[in-house]
């Protein structure tokens, strides 16, 4: 006997974990002291897209954790009569992680998050210029003064500016 399953949720989480996985694969290569952040996000990751898998089956199990992680009055992205995102629509999002990803591994953390987050807010947030460039500007120095200088954890720079 199987359980109704919400595929089209449940095939994103699995996605998800996978990805995950391999993420933690990727951090365990790191050294011991650089590998520790990029793990400690893989873990949490994969256990959150483990909850997210098990609350796609229609089971009473799967039915009482959904109710337990999720709000009592969900409020829909979609409009009544809107239609599921477009192909082009969720392309664009998974691009958008994926050049954060690249801009990652370029040119690091420091650099690639506030720009990945101008760029998207600038897009997408219909924010002034003079805004995103005060939430960009704190985010790098909170993102700095939290690892580099009160945990004196080294971020990873980008493969152009000397990293590993």
């Amino acid at each position: 006997m199987t359980a109704p399953v919400r595929w089209r949720d449940f095939s994103i989480a699995l996605f998800v974990l996978t990805i995950s996985v391999g993420f933690l694969l990727w951090a365990r290569t790191y050294p011991a002291r650089s590998g520790a952040v990029p793990e400690l996000v893989a873990w949490a990751t994969i256990v959150l897209s483990l909850v997210d898998v098990a609350i796609q089956f229609e089971t009473p199990w799967g039915r009482w954790l959904r109710r337990l992680v999720t709000a009592e009055k969900i409020v829909e992205w979609k409009m009544e009569g809107d239609e599921d995102a477009s192909l082009g629509r969720i392309l664009a999002a998974i691009g958008w992680v994926a050049a954060y990803v690249a801009l990652l591994y370029f040119v690091g953390f420091l650099i690639a998050t506030p720009v990945y987050m101008f760029f998207y807010m600038w897009l997408h947030g219909k924010l002034g210029m003079v805004t995103n460039l005060l939430v960009t500007g704190g985010t790098a120095l909170t993102i700095w003064l939290t690892f580099e200088v009160f945990f004196r954890y080294p971020l990873y720079p980008g493969v152009l500016l000397g990293g590993y």
